[in-house]
């Protein structure tokens, strides 16, 4: 098992492949909140235009950033740009495109050896789905819905997303368990795989249903939005992986001081141990999405050390749309601004770095694949944590200081092959630090963060003959 790098597109607000009636001009950012509050614009119903093919035309960008799987919030028919208040999942929404462009997206994500993952909310529908319709109206569908004492309930009280009586056998054949099923039929286009809407509210047992059913499909995975320890929901075939919310959470507290490193070095560790390896490397390690600010207006000047964070712990770091031109956003619905394609530049800063640190993760099997392992350090204000193989060159030691002083520490590894008196490098830098017995010893400065790695140049090497060997 390999952790992978992930690509969040919000379809409408990604590129469109052609000019759309009734759509705001791209270069113009939503409205401001008070449009919203004096009900100028409706939330939900601010359209731009982006659309399948868009996707399509814009992959060989997505390629170059070193994704092994791009994933799509919802395409099917709705009202709303979101489209989690689906009206029909059996069909795209014509404002994305059509069933030959979603086709022709999957093939040619295929060739670049990417993997498309659509998002489904199947907790629940928007009120104008046929069935809702008809269910209001006392007809059969009734039963698909969830109802107490006679009266329908609706996600969050939201009055436009009744729930679906996910205990009716009849409406799991329809969503998917038969071969003629939602999922079934959208698998059979090329869609490999699928992140499911408010999963933590399907609970374990349907999970484990949707995953045995798609997955004896063929080799298709499910993912859970799950904002919660990751542990039960990765066991016994209930999903592949999660959103890894929880992760995020401890990046957040650490990065604001909230826990120290020393803290944070313990609770990592013990998260590992406990969820395995091997099970996080399916996880999605997410700094930002569309229902959170982006990365910029979370972490201000320590946004680096949140990206270092995300591409250097056990998952696979999930990239959403226009992090990696610097694209900056509040809450929903402004972290969904239309992508700033003009930020594209030689110049531009924040690409760079992405660029840097998806090439390092694709070139380090200590990242993809690698144990995690809690460095001991003097300093309880940073964080020191290794990625290791069973090669030594392949070794790696992140060492994280985020407050806003120089910063001495010894960070004590447990790597019995770090030959005493060699040097490590930091890969961005090139800094070179010596090693005394296994540890570490310097100085990191404010805010910034180090990827060190074992230096092996040179006629002379300690190492000469680990380089090559498993140990």
């Amino acid at each position: 098992m390999q952790a992978g790098i992930g690509y969040e597109i919000f379809p409408d607000r990604f590129f469109s492949s052609c000019p759309k009636n009734e759509t705001r001009e791209w270069n113009l950012e939503l409205p401001l909140p008070e449009e919203f509050k004096e009900k100028k614009y409706k939330y939900g119903t601010v359209f731009y235009g982006g659309d399948i093919k868009g996707i399509t035309k814009k992959l060989d960008y997505i390629a170059g950033l070193s994704v092994d799987f791009i994933y799509l919030t919802p395409i099917f028919s709705s009202p709303s740009n979101h489209r989690y208040d689906c009206s029909d999942y059996f069909t795209i929404d014509p404002m994305l495109g059509t069933e030959k462009d979603l086709k022709e997206l999957c093939s040619a994500a295929m060739e670049n050896k990417i993997r498309i993952v659509l998002d489904i909310a199947l907790n629940h529908v928007g009120d104008t789905h046929p069935w809702f319709i008809k269910a209001a109206k006392g007809l059969k569908e009734k039963e698909f819905f969830r109802q107490i004492n006679g009266s329908f309930t609706f996600w969050s009280n939201s009055k436009n997303l009744p729930e679906l009586a996910l205990e009716n056998s009849e409406l799991i054949d329809l969503l998917w368990r038969s071969e003629d099923s939602v999922m079934k039929k959208w698998m059979k286009t090329g869609v490999n795989d699928w992140r499911l809407d408010c999963a933590y509210e399907l609970g374990q047992e349907l999970l484990s249903d949707i995953s045995k059913n798609i997955s004896s499909h063929s080799e298709h995975h499910i993912y859970a939005e799950a904002w919660t320890y990751p542990k039960k929901w990765l066991l016994n075939g209930h999903t592949h992986g999660i959103m890894n919310y929880y992760f995020k959470n401890i990046i957040d507290d650490f990065l604001n001081n909230t826990i120290d490193g020393s803290q944070t070095a313990e609770i990592l560790s013990y998260t590992v141990k406990d969820c395995t390896e091997e099970k996080l490397f399916s996880c999605w390690n997410i700094l930002s999405t569309h229902d959170t600010p982006r990365v910029k207006n979370q972490y201000t000047d320590l946004w680096k050390l949140a990206v270092v964070m995300q591409f250097t712990l056990p998952g696979s770091p999930l990239i959403y749309y226009g992090e990696e031109i610097g694209m900056t956003g509040e809450n929903d619905p402004y972290c969904r601004q239309p992508m700033r394609w003009e930020l594209m530049e030689s110049e531009n800063e924040t690409f760079n770095f992405y660029l840097k640190i998806t090439k390092l993760f694709k070139d380090s099997p200590a990242l993809r694949e690698g144990k995690f392992t809690r460095a001991f350090s003097n300093n309880q204000n940073i964080l020191a944590y290794s990625r290791s193989t069973s090669k030594i060159d392949e070794y790696r030691l992140i060492v994280i200081n985020p407050t806003h002083k120089d910063q001495e520490f010894t960070a004590y590894t447990t790597e019995s092959f770090l030959m005493n008196r060699a040097q490590m490098q930091d890969i961005f830098s090139q800094e070179r630090y010596t090693i005394v017995c296994s540890s570490i010893k310097g100085t990191i400065d404010p805010g910034s963060f180090l990827i060190l790695q074992p230096l092996i140049d040179g006629t002379y090497t300690p190492y000469k003959r680990l380089i090559n060997s498993n140990y």
